[in-house]
């Protein structure tokens, strides 16, 4: 089942090419550099991933690409159009949605709710409309309704609907965090370890949701530490290591690098 919104497929998103571009961003906390002089490009319909030894730069990178922190310097640019130091909330309705390390779901509230939450950048709903009850606000609130429906059995979590999220398994509450932020209708879905804590089935599982996605038309950056999941499923991905991009290409080329491989076994 298709992702509605989104009906072009990577063959024909990848004549766009480039739907990411990044130069020289740095950034530093408390004079110390947790980045220098990273760019990379993101084309459209692929999945990408951020990769490289603890304390690398990744979280930092990842974090400037969704608009948690600033850049110290440099810039990026969503086709075209420049997004450093804009707010989360700007990046989402810009077409830049993330999911989180730590699950960051509203537990008291059912699967359904957490991602008609999600809808919100993409409303036109007044405050006055909603205390008034409109017929405009009314059909809106039933198209969300709709289009959280559709997101939960795309993820394999509408027999669970109705389930207070805090009640999911820890592997739904992973798909349930991916719903809610494609209900934004991402360009680029950025997403911070998605396997983190899940068994080899729920792995297994994961990957082919991914694959999906990015058949639908979603283009994917995601940071993991499993290397097996990120190899078996990137088309590119770049390592940091001390806050530089000492590789990029496809995971081939990448495996083979003799400062990939010093970074993470000490040896050359």
């Amino acid at each position: 089942m298709a992702i509605p919104q989104n009906t072009r497929t990577p063959a024909s998103m990848m004549q766009d090419a480039k739907l990411l571009e990044a130069h020289d961003i740095g950034r530093t906390f408390g004079g110390l550099a947790a980045l220098s002089g990273v760019s990379l490009t993101i084309n459209r319909g692929e999945i990408y991933a951020l990769i490289g030894p603890n304390g690398a730069g990744k979280t930092t990178l990842f974090n400037i690409l969704t608009g948690i922190y600033k850049p110290d310097s440099g810039n990026f640019r969503l086709e075209g159009v420049e997004m450093a130091g804009k707010k989360p909330s700007e990046m989402a309705k810009s077409g830049i949605s993330r999911t989180f390390q730590n699950i960051r779901l509203f537990a008291n509230m059912s699967a359904i709710e957490n991602v008609m939450v999600g809808r919100h950048c993409r409303t036109s709903g007044s405050v006055l409309g909603a205390i008034l009850g409109n017929s405009r606000t009314r059909a809106e609130e039933k198209a969300i309704a709709e289009n959280a429906k559709h997101l939960l059995d795309y993820v394999g979590l509408s027999k669970h609907a109705h389930m207070l999220a805090r009640n999911l398994s820890y592997g739904d509450q992973r798909r349930l965090e991916i719903a809610r932020a494609l209900a934004t209708e991402p360009k680029l879905l950025a997403l911070d370890e998605p396997a983190a804590g899940m068994n080899p089935l729920e792995t297994d599982s994961l990957k082919i949701l991914l694959e999906t996605i990015r058949r639908d038309g979603v283009t994917l950056l995601l940071i993991e530490h499993d290397v097996k999941l990120v190899m078996g499923i990137c088309d590119r991905l770049a390592v940091l290591n001390f806050g530089k991009k000492i590789a990029e290409g496809v995971p081939s080329q990448v495996c083979s690098n003799p400062l990939v491989i010093e970074a993470y076994l000490g040896v050359s």
